[in-house]
């Protein structure tokens, strides 16, 4: 389409609410995910305009027309994927509908997201969600690449315009305790994992042209983390809940992670 703008249909499957501080500059977490992404397009993609709805899966809400739509998009949630839940177990059966009857529709998922969409897609092939051996990861962490994930990542737009490189590492504010088990014998073919950290090493998944995952939160800033974080560790240990709310004040590459998943859904 070279420079000829288009749009971006995102429906934002919010799998959870924004504690009340942080609720009370974005009411949802699909709006914190549709700025973040609006302001990368304006860096490196000015000729796409993000359109985003919020749909609330909790609540049992989603499109009334997938047709509408390019992008489904899963937030975190303070739940887990394998909870014996009803909107938990409608979201699974949800993501596999999509993936198998619409190829069109690329999916990305963050944190709980993440989970949830390799539980669904991956199940299958011997992924299975539970909770971390090495107990909660929280913070700020670097991440490591891949080389199978750099070297299959999409570099351009659909005019084939380069946007930006895939970096080696990347860092990212992080807050889970649950994590992907990936089989010894790895993901099917096609897949690609995104990375890992000291602490998790499934930091991601990706199939190109249809799905991307991060463990970790591009869409938190220190003020997201720490807040969230003080309301989910309010019965923690002051001083260990101290020592992890000074791990989350730091730097991090969300802009760079929000310019990749960009690129991933373009």
């Amino acid at each position: 389409m070279g420079s000829l703008s288009y749009n971006l249909r995102i429906a934002m499957l919010n799998a959870d609410v924004p504690v009340p501080n942080v609720a009370a500059k974005a009411k949802t977490y699909g709006e914190v995910f549709h700025n973040l992404l609006a302001d990368a397009a304006l860096r490196v993609a000015p000729h796409i305009k993000l359109q985003s709805t919020d749909f609330d899966v909790k609540k049992g809400e989603y499109p009334a027309s997938i047709s509408d739509f390019d992008v489904i998009l899963v937030t975190g949630s303070a739940n887990s994927s394998y909870d014996d839940e009803p909107w938990i177990h409608k979201l699974d059966a949800y993501l596999k509908t999509i993936y198998l009857t619409q190829p069109h529709i690329k999916i990305f998922g963050s944190c709980f997201g993440h989970q949830i969409v390799c539980q669904s897609l991956l199940g299958e092939f011997g992924c299975q969600v539970e909770k971390a051996p090495t107990g909660w990861e929280i913070g700020v962490h670097e991440i490591r690449l891949t080389d199978e994930f750099r070297q299959n990542f999409p570099f351009s737009d659909k005019s084939g315009q380069k946007l930006t490189s895939t970096p080696a590492t990347m860092r990212l504010q992080f807050v889970h305790a649950d994590h992907v088990k990936t089989p010894a014998t790895g993901l099917p073919e096609s897949w690609f994992q995104l990375g890992a950290t000291k602490a998790c090493a499934n930091q991601g998944v990706f199939q190109p042209g249809r799905v991307l995952t991060f463990q970790g939160h591009f869409e938190f800033d220190r003020f997201i983390n720490s807040e969230t974080l003080k309301v989910f560790g309010a019965t923690w240990e002051p001083s260990y809940l101290q020592e992890v709310l000074e791990k989350i004040d730091a730097d991090d590459d969300a802009l760079a992670a929000a310019e990749m998943v960009l690129q991933f859904l373009l």
